[in-house]
């Protein structure tokens, strides 16, 4: 075989190696959990109220209002995306869930604002 013909295998063999990784490494990002908390919720912070942020999410067939799992699964994200940024070190309670008004930017289009504020710190003790 001449130099051309090998160099033109070794390159197609490269092509089918490099698709074949795109598209394993491709399936798993779209399987794992951290996908489906990005793509379907976000947290924001409001510039009028420093005691609060906002944890906003779509709902889908497969996460609908009205389900307890789904909601289950909907306050995992916000423990995870609390965690993550290393928000409310006291801990953090929803203060409110409600639909997205019609007044309130929504751009990522979500349906569901969750209101949630940060526990305080207990003052420390003093033992004189």
């Amino acid at each position: 075989m001449n130099q051309s013909v090998c160099l033109s295998y070794f390159l197609r063999l490269c092509q089918m190696s490099l698709a074949a990784l795109l598209l394993t490494g491709c399936a798993g990002i779209y399987e794992s959990e951290d996908f489906d908390r990005h793509r379907m919720s976000r947290l924001t912070v409001p510039f009028d109220a420093s005691d609060s942020f906002y944890f906003d999410v779509m709902l889908s067939p497969e996460m609908p209002d009205d389900d307890s799992a789904a909601e289950a699964r909907r306050l995992e994200w916000l423990q995870t995306w609390v965690e993550s940024r290393q928000l409310c070190p006291s801990g953090y309670a929803v203060a409110e869930r409600r639909p997205f008004r019609y007044d309130e930017l929504n751009a990522a289009r979500h349906d569901l604002r969750y209101v949630v504020k940060c526990r305080s710190q207990p003052a420390p003790v003093d033992d004189a």
